[in-house]
């Protein structure tokens, strides 16, 4: 019991990686751990455990999952050309709204303080972490199995010549 809630924390702390939680719960690398990780994941998943460990640590960082989503979605639908004004000029910082500072990642500037390079958060990471939190690949991957059919054909084993 004390490994599982172990591994349910080491999960949650290492990004949802059940071979390497396994492994910093003392378990040897290799197929043990991914068969253990494999094994503690469904049952701390089936038990409500690893839900409730997840919401114990977003509630202890405050998080809040709308306003969380909802800054997921301000990089995922972030407009670029939102930072410029009609001539193509930068429009300065304090004069954007909070939806489009929120797509910039950090702003490198010249000695006049002038910006020289503007780094924007990943709009494919946003992008990609809304479609998790929708379910939109296990929706599909589950969709493409439904379709899969498998034929095995058993056959005798070849006689052994002795």
């Amino acid at each position: 019991m004390y490994r599982r809630t172990r591994f349910c924390e080491e999960y949650l702390a290492n990004g949802h990686k059940a071979t390497a939680a396994a492994v910093a719960v003392g378990y040897a690398e290799g197929s043990s751990a991914r068969g253990i990780g494999h094994m503690f994941l469904a049952e701390l998943k089936a038990s409500g455990e690893l839900a409730a460990a997840a919401r114990q640590r977003a509630e202890a960082a405050e998080l809040e999952t709308v306003r969380t989503l909802r800054e997921v979605a301000r990089i995922a639908y972030g407009d670029v050309g939102r930072l410029f004004d009609a001539d193509g000029k930068l429009i300065p910082l304090a004069d954007l709204d909070e939806d489009v500072r929120a797509i910039v990642a950090w702003i490198e500037l010249w000695p006049d303080g002038t910006p020289k390079k503007i780094k924007l958060w990943s709009k494919i990471e946003a992008l990609d972490m809304a479609m998790r939190h929708a379910g939109l690949f296990e929706r599909d991957n589950r969709q493409s199995q439904q379709n899969m059919i498998l034929q095995v054909e058993l056959v005798d084993a070849p006689k052994r010549q002795e």
